[in-house]
């Protein structure tokens, strides 16, 4: 037998009742189809999170608690499922990626758009690929060594996700392919797009520490720069993710651009641009319009999801303390297959570097 853990956070997928409320543990386990029936040769373990939540409440106190309790298990299972709620999910998978170093074992995390227990439900089909993928050895698969997502037919790698919305592809990775993907009953891997293994005799390491003092700034038509300013100021603005415009592009107003050399030079901010598109790229200097931005040394996102920006600082700033230097050192490598291009139209990244204890 295949053992995979699954940890029921809350969500829509157990919600049930008017008003909905989530589903208590032994309500789910019975709602839930078994899993040998899903897939022949797995055995599942099911817990619960102490407070079941709406995912629009969780923190990254409970992304800490999550590893943890990945770690805790780690050894007595071949895989792990998560079922979240959809809303910060991109979120939690970001965040799970960089925290857990030298996986070996995939951890999928997975939800529906529809409750377990509702006509039509998508709960299922995202449950039963979830565990085709925790569950590798019983359908005599590699396993995939990364955070990933499991959605409408689709393996997504988790720090490239993000919630789309709809019914067809709720999820999406917008510049990477998917990991895998069902071909009717027979879930279709892609070896050469996944992160490889860790090195022979590397253990699971999860970083438990982040520093939470990042700020999300979107721009728009109107942003004054003395209201950047003064968000820049904020003693809880250590590191910011500014979503700019298209490829990278920001006012060339100069009093816009003096705030974020201010806030930069003065008080050691770490600013890292990325697109408020969901298919847009940074890509400082292509146009006149981002060369302020690149004079003024932010550090440039490339196609970084923004949940992936601002989880991936979370993680290097407590790693790299006031060494705004070694942050921005960190934030342009590629850690967890989290940025970068394509290779002939085929995913390909190199061997991510490892950044955790050092």
């Amino acid at each position: 037998m295949t053992r995979v853990h699954v940890l029921y956070t809350g969500g829509t997928f157990g919600m049930t009742g008017r008003p909905l409320r989530p589903m208590e543990l032994a309500e789910l386990e019975r709602a839930l189809p078994k899993a040998g029936k899903l897939v022949s040769g797995v055995e599942v373990v099911l817990e619960r999170f102490e407070r079941l939540i709406d995912s629009s409440s969780i923190t990254p106190a409970y992304w800490v608690n999550i590893a943890r309790h990945i770690e805790r298990n780690y050894e007595a299972f071949d895989g792990f499922v998560i079922i979240h709620g959809t809303d910060t999910l991109a979120y939690t998978a970001s965040a799970l990626a960089f925290m857990l170093e030298d996986l070996r074992k995939p951890v999928v995390i997975t939800g529906s758009m529809l409750p377990l227990l509702e006509e039509g439900t998508d709960a299922i089909d995202n449950y039963r690929l979830a565990l085709m993928v925790a569950g590798h050895r019983a359908l005599g698969l590699p396993a995939i060594p990364e955070v990933c997502v499991a959605f409408a037919g689709r393996v997504l790698r988790g720090c490239r996700s993000r919630k789309m919305g709809g019914r067809e592809r709720p999820f999406d990775s917008p510049h990477y392919p998917p990991l895998a993907k069902l071909q009717g009953e027979t879930l279709r891997l892609f070896p050469e797009r996944l992160l490889p293994m860790p090195e022979p005799g590397a253990t699971l390491r999860v970083q438990d520490r982040l520093d939470t003092d990042v700020l999300d700034i979107t721009l728009y038509p109107g942003l004054r720069p003395e209201t950047l300013r003064a968000m820049l100021a904020l003693p809880q603005a250590r590191g910011v993710v500014l979503r700019a415009y298209g490829a990278g592009n920001a006012p060339e107003d100069e009093a816009f651009l003096a705030a974020l050399e201010e806030a930069m030079r003065e008080r050691g901010r770490a600013v890292l641009v990325v697109s408020q598109t969901p298919y847009g790229k940074v890509a400082l200097g292509h146009y006149a319009a981002s060369s302020g931005l690149l004079r003024a040394g932010v550090i440039s996102g490339a196609d970084m999801t923004p949940e992936a920006a601002i989880t991936k600082l979370m993680t290097v700033m407590a790693q790299a303390g006031d060494d705004t230097a070694r942050i921005k050192e960190l934030m342009q490598q590629n850690l967890r297959g989290e940025m970068g291009g394509h290779l002939a139209g085929r995913g390909f990244y190199p061997r991510p570097e490892r950044f955790f204890g050092l």
